[in-house]
């Protein structure tokens, strides 16, 4: 029976709400969003695991924790998560006072052993009682699939919260996890991201708000709290999570990161007036937001001669150096201008503005300097100096790297000219990014592979420069700037291309914008993965420091968006060449692993870049000879016309009658019933034997037709007019006959039909109803 409260509504237990905050020295700002939500996340898996949660929270999935600005709101939230750089704090807005009984029924011995023909309990039912510390009159009868057995209900009193969440609590922070983490104690087995200065823990509201009390690393809890660092020198003693928030916000604390982006926001609205406008930038928005706890933008100016320099460098100085943001015009010209996001109430005295106009301006004269001194050597004469830089610890020089790269480049440049493709970069034609059918064909010629193969030689060649020296993050990028700025007689495509060719850095970034900048971005990506997995840095789990799974994704990108038909286990195999060449490595076995790795980075982008299923990305992959292939355009086109063809019935029905040959030829068959051999059409017997043979004939010159005119989904679709048929077949024809001819000629028949059936994409692979023994051969007797 239900309890009842007040006027017959059902009893709800006493909830508290409760507040937890973990002060810290600053978090750096790429690791905040990731803590606040593994707190939260662990805090509330070890509320459910106690059972403080009310049931509702404590048996549903709930929306993951965070602020409200990360999902939509919510009611009834089992927690709030916010942080800033000092502090990860979670709240909860009820908490079970105290945990629910749990009742549990401990299972005893079967009821024949434990009670005798009079009724009366044997040693096994007296032993079961002993054990569990309880009386014969508390054993009760349970009835199991088993049968009946004796059990005893155990009821174990629930705790105060107040006790229980000192256990939770220092398990769930010390239980985070960081890139990069570190020890500040003496003696102290546990890591942190930075050293804990406080920690609040309090129970309840107001008047009756309880600190829970705890130790973590050599820190006590207790009931207060700090503001700004620069405002709240002083505790802050909390009652409670209106109480908290409210002195917060005096003390120049805003612990909602949704609320500090609103604030940066208008104080940016504010700056952006006339013509000017920031230049969009939410990586460096996101740094801003998890970066300060009371943010206020402020606008910087800066000598107009710093804009004789390239927009790139600027910008870099001041995005990646400074953190600030770069002001435009409404023609996009930079404009000497800057906007800095303090973490501070004001500048009224203008003292903090004229600092950073001071640092940024020692910044851009060092980058002015490097311009005009790099510019006085072209890149043509800085390639010995590569000789002298080494690429990575056993991989030899950059003057080594390029070499293989100029072998990877003329394959494939050869592979062009001898196969005239037609490549679609919608790029080429200045259409807007993103999806588009749209096509662009450029046709491969013999001044496509001197400007790939002169920007090859070059593209490294920045690296000995005195800018990349100081700024790293231009590299490429300033190459190819030095060598549109300079008088020499590279073409316009080769400076583009070195520009371009660390692009993309992964699979949501751009292509290169031209076939020469792609091939060269092909090369120099082929080699690194390559090379990278003959010294050990296959990627493991979410670890890859240098950065091979993005290499990756970036060779597939550009295939796929350039659509080129490469082979990739050919191209992998040359790379592999070349480096057993120049580097003496022998990459026999290594060479698997790079195919392998290549094949997960396409079904990587297939499924999570494209958004085709699962299934059909693997249908696509398998080559008629029943191995991966490693082509992604092929690939791609299979997969989206099986993804296009799937939803109709013919091609469910064809996959599972592809399935029905598989288990057969798979199962069911000895491979040397049909090796070797080919059809007699004479030895078929009249009706659906016959009829499926002439079928066959017939699709598979539909199916071929349409495949040479590059119409895959026509194909499939004439292959699956077949399903009908075959389903006949198994019907009225017994596959697995006692006559050895009989039953080689049937299996052979199947064979043709299963290298049918997987030429343009295996249709077994798509999920559909199961298939059972029944549908492995006529009359369930071929299973």
């Amino acid at each position: 029976m239900t309890a009842q409260g007040k006027l017959g509504q059902p009893f709800q237990p006493p909830t508290l709400p409760f507040l937890l905050e973990v002060g810290c020295e600053e978090i750096p700002a790429r690791f905040l969003r990731d803590a606040e939500r593994d707190l939260g996340e662990r805090l509330l898996a070890g509320l459910r695991e106690d059972r403080l949660l009310p049931h509702a929270w404590a048996v549903c999935e709930p929306p993951l924790p965070g602020n409200p600005g990360d999902h939509e709101p919510n009611p009834e939230p089992p927690i709030l998560t916010y942080s800033t750089p000092r502090r990860l704090v979670v709240y909860v807005p009820k908490l079970l006072a105290q945990q629910p009984d749990k009742v549990e029924e401990v299972q005893g011995p079967p009821l024949k052993v434990a009670v005798d023909a009079e009724g009366k309990y044997t040693r096994a039912a007296e032993s079961f009682a002993q054990k569990n510390s309880a009386r014969l009159e508390d054993l009760v009868r349970t009835t199991t699939p088993k049968g009946e057995y004796l059990a005893l209900r155990k009821t174990t009193q629930g705790r105060s919260a107040q006790a229980i969440l000192p256990e939770i609590l220092p398990q769930a922070i010390l239980g985070m996890s960081f890139p990069k983490s570190m020890y500040w104690t003496e003696k102290s087995a546990h890591r942190f991201v930075r050293p804990i200065r406080w920690v609040l823990a309090v129970l309840g509201e107001g008047k009756q708000a309880q600190t829970v009390d705890f130790e973590i690393l050599g820190v006590k809890s207790g009931n207060f709290t700090f503001g700004h660092r620069a405002k709240g020198y002083r505790p802050q003693r909390v009652t409670g999570f209106k109480d908290y928030m409210r002195k917060l916000e005096q003390a120049l604390v805003e612990i909602d990161p949704a609320g500090r982006r609103q604030q940066i926001a208008a104080g940016l609205l504010g700056i952006e007036m006339g013509s000017l406008r920031l230049v969009p930038d939410e990586w460096l928005m996101d740094w801003a937001v998890n970066s300060t706890e009371w943010p206020r933008a402020m606008l910087g100016n800066f000598d107009e001669r710093f804009l004789d320099l390239p927009r790139e460098i600027l910008i870099t100085v001041m995005r990646d150096h400074q953190k600030y943001f770069a002001v435009e015009d409404g023609q996009g010209s930079l404009r000497p201008h800057f906007v800095a996001v303090l973490n501070m109430d004001s500048d009224a005295k203008g003292l903090i503005r004229q600092g950073h106009e001071r640092v940024l301006a020692a910044r851009f004269s060092d980058a002015e300097f490097f311009w005009k001194t790099d510019l006085k050597t072209t890149l043509f004469e800085r390639i010995p100096l590569l000789e002298g830089i080494t690429y990575q610890a056993g991989l030899g020089t950059y003057a080594q790297k390029v070499s293989r790269m100029r072998t990877i480049a003329s394959g494939l440049c050869a592979r062009f000219e001898a196969y005239p493709v037609a490549f679609v970069p919608w790029h080429c034609a200045g259409l807007p990014s993103g999806p588009s059918e749209q096509r662009v064909k450029v046709r491969f010629a013999a001044e496509h592979t001197r400007n790939i193969l002169r920007a090859v030689e070059l593209c490294k060649c920045d690296l000995t420069t005195q800018m990349v020296q100081e700024f790293p993050e231009l590299q490429g990028i300033v190459g190819g700037l030095y060598v549109a700025a300079q008088p020499s007689a590279e073409s316009p495509e080769v400076a583009e291309a070195i520009y371009d060719h660390y692009r993309p850095a992964g699979a949501e970034d751009t292509c290169p914008r031209s076939i020469v900048g792609a091939v060269v971005s092909l090369a120099d990506k082929l080699d690194s993965v390559v090379a990278g997995f003959a010294v050990g840095h296959r990627p493991t789990g979410s670890s890859d420091p240098f950065a091979i799974r993005r290499q990756g994704n970036g060779i597939i990108k550009v295939l796929l968006e350039y659509s080129l038909p490469i082979d990739l286990d050919f191209e992998i195999r040359r790379a592999s060449d070349a480096l057993h060449e120049i580097l003496n490595f022998d990459l026999q076995q290594g060479t698997d692993a790079v195919e392998e790795f290549v094949r997960e980075r396409l079904a990587y982008y297939l499924e999570n870049v494209i958004g085709l299923r699962y299934d059909t990305v693997r249908a696509a992959m398998r080559h008629r000879t029943h191995r991966f292939v490693l082509e992604p355009l092929r690939v791609m086109t299979a997969a989206r016309a099986v993804e296009k063809i799937r939803p109709r019935p013919d091609f469910m029905a064809l996959s599972r009658s592809a399935k029905r040959v598989g288990n057969i030829l798979n199962k069911s068959a000895n491979l040397l019933d049909y090796e070797g051999g080919s059809v007699d059409p004479q030895r078929f017997e009249a009706g659906a034997e016959r009829n499926l043979y002439h079928a066959y004939e017939r699709v598979r010159d539909q199916a071929a037709q349409k495949r040479q005119q590059g119409d895959i989904y026509g194909a499939l679709e004439a292959i699956a007019s077949l399903a009908p048929t075959v389903d006949a077949f198994f019907d009225n024809v017994l596959v697995m006959a006692k006559d050895r001819e009989v039953r080689r000629n049937r299996l052979q028949l199947l064979f043709t039909l299963d290298r049918l059936f997987t030429e343009d994409a295996d249709s077994s692979e798509i999920e559909g109803p199961n298939v059972d023994a029944s549908t492995l051969g006529g009359n369930k007797k071929d299973a």
